[in-house]
């Protein structure tokens, strides 16, 4: 939606630019003070709102247990200091042109014909190349590299659960497994270069552009066909926004379609590169592995009546403690179901995959 702002948001100023005007002292003041400033914090906020998506995928796959990071509050919050934040920092903007009203000095005849209200720029306060370089520095290169680097550890993290996750297979699922994660990691790693350059083709080049245009080139060739390659990569990047965020993953298609249709959401999305298994293929029970390994030792020692016996007396006693539990007020299920966490680099046999 963002984007789609972005877009409609130019179209008033591109006419402006091919003198395609409204006349009137009302259109003036909205193509000197409001047109640019709007348009460059609506393309700023999509910028932030690309990095908030990557920094989501980011937490999802390296720090997938970090629930309230990713809640929707929290993205309503991001959302609005996007907004919020952008619209502050382009604020200062509307300040560079000025409307001057020339009805004085044009001939009465030629008012039909020539608009009285000239739109220019206004003599630059010395502080004003220091704001824009800052907020060219905020707006557009700051955000390159986070998403540079977000993008770049999403993929660091990937590779190791992938090895980790390998490691813990058998022997006759690894070839399998092996295959269909290369293929996954490949479109991963081309979908996040692809990203990142695209990123950096389109959106680098407007920050020098931003600083630079002025009335005084106006005539200057080289700098106006620099200036219209420069606009069309960046509406071209707003444009395919959706399609790299949205469109390209099987999931988020799944939930546009249920949102058009107005379904409901049965299965939830999994991020790009976000390992599929879920949070209690990588948790167990403290209270049944237990038992389940001093079953286990009883039958390596033979399986005598003395180690079954041991093993009941030790299970009638968990479960009498957890009756003693109840008693004292805590729930019998926070014993039973207490869950740890299997650390990364902790070695899991596909004994315990099983018990898990």
């Amino acid at each position: 939606m963002t984007d789609l702002l972005t877009q409609f948001s130019v179209i008033p100023m591109i006419m402006w630019l091919l003198d395609i005007r409204a006349c009137s002292k009302t259109s003036a003041f909205f193509y000197a003070h409001i047109g640019f400033p709007l348009a460059n914090a609506l393309m700023g906020s999509s910028v932030w709102i690309v990095v908030f998506l990557t920094l989501s995928q980011y937490m999802a796959v390296c720090k997938p247990f970090a629930y309230g990071l990713r809640s929707r509050k929290i993205c309503y919050v991001l959302f609005a200091l996007a907004y919020m934040f952008n619209f502050c920092i382009y604020a200062p903007w509307a300040v560079k042109k000025n409307v001057h009203d020339i009805s004085d000095l044009v001939p009465e005849s030629f008012l039909v014909s020539v608009c009285p209200y000239v739109v220019c720029d206004a003599k630059r306060p010395d502080w004003f190349v220091i704001y824009e370089t800052a907020r060219e520095l905020i707006s557009r290169i700051f955000p390159f590299f986070l998403v540079a680097f977000l993008n770049v550890k999403i993929l660091i993290t990937y590779r190791n659960t992938k090895r980790d996750r390998m490691e813990r297979l058998a022997n006759s699922q690894k070839k399998f497994m092996f295959e269909k994660s290369e293929k996954e990691e490949k479109r991963l790693f081309i979908l996040l270069f692809a990203i990142v350059i695209v990123f950096f083709v389109c959106t680098i080049p407007a920050a020098p552009l931003t600083i630079l245009v002025a009335d005084t080139k106006n005539n200057n060739v080289g700098f106006q066909i620099f200036r219209a390659v420069v606009n069309l990569l960046e509406f071209t990047k707003f444009a395919m926004n959706f399609y790299f965020y949205c469109l390209i993953n099987p999931d988020i298609r799944s939930i546009c379609a249920h949102v058009i249709t107005c379904k409901k959401i049965t299965k939830p999305a999994r991020v790009k590169g976000q390992p599929t298994t879920p949070l209690s293929m990588y948790t167990r029970s403290t209270k049944n592995s237990t038992i389940r390994d001093a079953h286990k030792n009883g039958e390596k020692r033979g399986g005598s009546d003395s180690d079954s016996k041991k093993f009941e007396d030790s299970r009638n006693s968990s479960l009498k403690s957890g009756k003693d539990s109840v008693r004292r007020g805590v729930p019998a299920d926070t014993l039973i179901e207490k869950l740890t966490v299997i650390k990364e680099n902790e070695s899991v046999t596909s004994e315990t995959g099983d018990h898990v």
